[in-house]
């Protein structure tokens, strides 16, 4: 909060919008955002074919044959990310470990839009913390997976109009 309560003042001081540079400036806001995309990925998994044949752990995957990453176990798997299962943003203020973060996919078949998704968040936190005020009304039952994340019986939230 305090990382977009400087850069509402410094606005509302100047009259002026967010800026680009100002969406580069937001550590903590961007570990948020990617930690997010770390615990419910939009992308559960996707298809890729094998175009050599590729042995894996004793295994031969023959060339043609179709493979299927499934993104959300690499995110949660615990030899990548330590208690997998808890909210921790801290764990983004290094890189993580090449093939263990990919809630774009990942290589040629990457989402364009990658960046550009990234910054849309970075923008509507922005504008939500700045803004508002809320609070989650009932109880918070967690994630459902199936296909893609969503909050489990739905996430009744309460919003009201309230600037910085």
């Amino acid at each position: 909060k305090d990382e977009q309560r400087a850069i509402f003042e410094e606005n509302s001081r100047e009259k002026k919008p967010l800026t680009w540079g100002q969406t580069r400036n937001m550590p903590l806001t961007h570990r948020v955002v990617v930690e997010s995309l770390r615990m419910a990925s939009i992308i559960s998994f996707t298809f890729r074919e094998a175009v050599v044949d590729v042995e894996y752990k004793g295994y031969l995957i023959p060339r043609g044959w179709k493979v299927m990453p499934l993104f959300r176990n690499i995110h949660h798997n615990p030899k990548h990310f330590s208690n997998p299962e808890v909210f921790d943003p801290s764990r983004f203020e290094g890189n993580p470990k090449p093939n263990t973060f990919m809630p774009f996919g990942s290589g040629v078949h990457a989402c364009p839009g990658n960046e550009l998704a990234k910054l849309q968040i970075l923008i509507f936190l922005h504008h939500l913390v700045c803004n508002f005020r809320w609070e989650v009304v009932g109880e918070e039952k967690g994630i459902e997976y199936s296909p893609f994340p969503i909050p489990k019986n739905g996430l009744p939230t309460s919003f009201r109009h309230h600037s910085l």
